[in-house]
């Protein structure tokens, strides 16, 4: 028996460079909490989630230079427009939320990724008392091989950054997922998709 209450409605984020699978393993995740919570649940992403926080994506990912302090500041508005309107409404009703990156993303984009102080982003956390998910999965693939998988495929602002920033990306994941293993997940990511997902469906049963 897991320590989370059946019908308690959870709050789970998914995480990872871009190629990791992880959207692709979202709809595994909403089969599962489907069958746990009649209240049933909703699928988001950030930044986005919102019409306010989709404006703000465009600018994020469009190619025009942004300065990180201004970068995180646009994410965190798009995340307490998100909490606002969605989520905490979603889990007011009883419903699970399931999200595509949360505030991990945060941590490793433009903590380790930028390098912008760790102290700045957990201040931001503390002000706007943004909350923790519930579950974290976190699917950590190397980055040779998410920039594989990715190849081909148009490229947004972020994307377009070299291998050195994401490789401190994924540090920053995996220091997040270290630091707080009761909470996040981390799933090798390099498997067969079929995989992959037997691993999520096994996190799922034991912790949700």
């Amino acid at each position: 028996m897991s320590s989370m209450a059946i019908h308690k409605p959870l709050f789970i984020s998914l995480e990872g460079l871009d190629g990791c699978g992880k959207t692709t393993q979202m709809d595994r995740v909403a089969e599962f909490c489907e069958t746990r919570n009649p209240h049933g649940y909703i699928l988001t992403r950030e930044p986005g989630g919102t019409e306010v926080g989709e404006r703000i994506r465009h600018i994020l990912l469009d190619h025009a230079a942004i300065d990180a302090k201004s970068e995180l500041l646009l994410i965190f508005a798009a995340r307490a427009q998100h909490l606002k309107t969605i989520i905490e409404p979603a889990l007011a009703l009883g419903q699970t939320v399931i999200c595509d990156r949360y505030v991990d993303a945060t941590y490793a984009y433009q903590g380790y990724g930028r390098g912008l102080p760790i102290s700045l982003i957990d201040e931001l956390v503390r002000i706007l008392r943004i909350p923790l998910p519930d579950l974290t999965l976190f699917f950590d693939v190397p980055v040779d091989l998410a920039q594989a998988r990715r190849k081909g495929r148009p490229t947004d602002r972020i994307e377009a950054e070299g291998t050195e920033f994401f490789e401190r990306v994924r540090n920053g994941y995996r220091a997040r997922a270290e630091s707080d293993p009761g909470r996040v997940a981390i799933i090798p990511a390099t498997d067969t998709l079929a995989a992959v997902g037997q691993t999520v469906d096994a996190i799922l049963r034991t912790r949700c």
